[in-house]
Formats: structure tokens, sequence, C-alpha cells
């Protein structure tokens, strides 16, 4: 990873070049399930429900909320970057269709049989809307946002790769809750001890945090822990990161 060159450019991620990566090969998907695994935990165990849903960095693919559209009645997806929020509103037309064998396993999961088109079609039709955001602001949906809060926030390793010190990650924590009512709930993963990940040609770097560090920001910050688990790194993930495990915490809003 280390010969690659390192760019803080996200105008450069390549969403196709994730897919085929992190989501789109057999050994990556056996990975992703650990992902999605926990997910479905977290959304069938615990009272996370709601109308309104925000999944803050989406990135180009949909996994995050698969689990949790069973749960809601709108989803809002975001991203920083226009290519990967284009790739979205190709998805949400039909142009394309999320990884198969990814939906069938969630199903499978929730113990629902539909089909994975059906299902697909499900979530599609609960996606609201696909806009940009900016953690690092104190207005993350920027100034038009019409400030309805969100029942639930979901955000997949997002925040460590938008700052550059722990004291700012709290920042972000700060900045998207203005977006969750009270009493709502955030669900976050993040790399632990991480430095760098690959996306096509480019290493994009994150911040090393800690468990415990996340989870002081988080009860900092106003909300109280009600389901948190940690799984180690695999092999493909060494491949193309370098972090040492994943972390995924459910907050209430105090």
């Amino acid at each position: 990873m280390e010969d690659r060159p390192q760019t803080e450019d996200y105008a450069k991620f390549d969403p196709e070049w994730y897919l085929d990566n992190y989501i789109g090969t057999e050994e990556a998907s056996i990975n992703m399930r650990l992902d999605l695994n926990i997910y479905h935990r977290f959304f069938s165990q615990n009272p996370i429900r709601g109308k309104r849903l925000l999944d803050v960095g989406t990135g180009p693919s949909i996994h995050t909320v698969i689990s949790a559209s069973n749960h809601v009645d709108e989803i809002f997806l975001s991203d920083y970057t226009s290519q990967n929020r284009q790739y979205l509103e190709k998805w949400r037309s039909g142009k394309i269709d999320h990884p198969k064998m990814m939906i069938d396993y969630v199903s499978s999961l929730d113990g629902r049989t539909v089909t994975a088109e059906e299902r697909e079609k499900e979530i599609r039709q609960k996606v609201k809307g696909i806009v940009p955001i900016d953690v690092t602001s104190q207005q993350p949906l920027g100034s038009d946002y019409d400030g309805a809060p969100f029942d639930i926030i979901v955000t997949s390793y997002c925040f460590e790769a938008a700052v550059s010190n722990v004291a700012e990650y709290k920042s972000c924590i700060e900045n998207v809750s203005t977006l969750l009512k009270k009493g709502g709930y955030l669900v976050l993963a993040a790399c632990l001890e991480g430095g760098l990940y690959q996306v096509g040609e480019y290493n994009y770097r994150t911040i090393n945090i800690s468990r415990k560090q996340i989870d002081s920001a988080m009860a900092e910050t106003g909300y109280k822990t009600i389901a948190a688990e940690e799984i180690q790194g695999t092999a493909v993930d060494a491949q193309l990161q370098d972090f040492s495990s994943y972390y995924f915490i459910v907050g209430s809003k105090c």
C-alpha cells in the first residue's frame, strides 16, 4: 500500500473500483457479511425504529441500509462526493443493481423470502432523497436543509476519513447530531487504529482512533450506548487497508 500515491482529493474517488474490490468479489462479499451480520443484529435486537433515516457518507453502496429498510418509512442517502451521489442516482433509477448475493444474504438473515429484485425495489421506493453532506460543517446538509429531524442516522467508516484528529472526529458527531431528534439513534461504524485505505490508484488517509476514544466522544456528545461490537480485520482487508479492527456502536441521543 505504501507504494501508491496518497491523496485527500475525493474527486479522485472511483465508485466502480470501490464496489468491484470491496464488495464485488467473492472474498470481499464474505468479508462484507461480517458488517451485515452486525447491522442485522442491531436492528433486530434493539428498538431502532422510526419514520426517517439518514445514511451519512453512503458512498456508492447501499449495504448499510438493507436491514434498516425494514424498520423505517423514508431513507435519505448522502455523500460528500458528486460521483458517489451520481452513482446512487443511477441505482435509484434502476440503471444499476446492487450485488444480488448481498441482498439475498440480508433477506435470509431477516427471515424474508422475497427475491433480491423485490427487496431492492422496496428499498428504492423508500429512498426519498440523495443529498450532499459535509460532516465537518456545523450545517452538514447545508443552509437549505428544512430542519426536519431524523429518527435514525447511520454512518459507516466516514468520520475518520474526513478529519485530522480525535477532537475533529468528536465535532463530526456533534455536527451530525444536530440532524437527529432527541431519543433518536446514531448507528456508527468506524475503523480502529487505521492509517490508509486504497481506492483505485490512490491511498486515502484516516486518523488513528481507538474504541475508548470513540466511546468517550459518543458519551461527551450526549449519547447513551445501547449496543456495541468489535470485529477483527481479515486477510482481504489487509490487501486494501491497514486497520486493526472495526467498531460498531449504537447510541441513543439523550
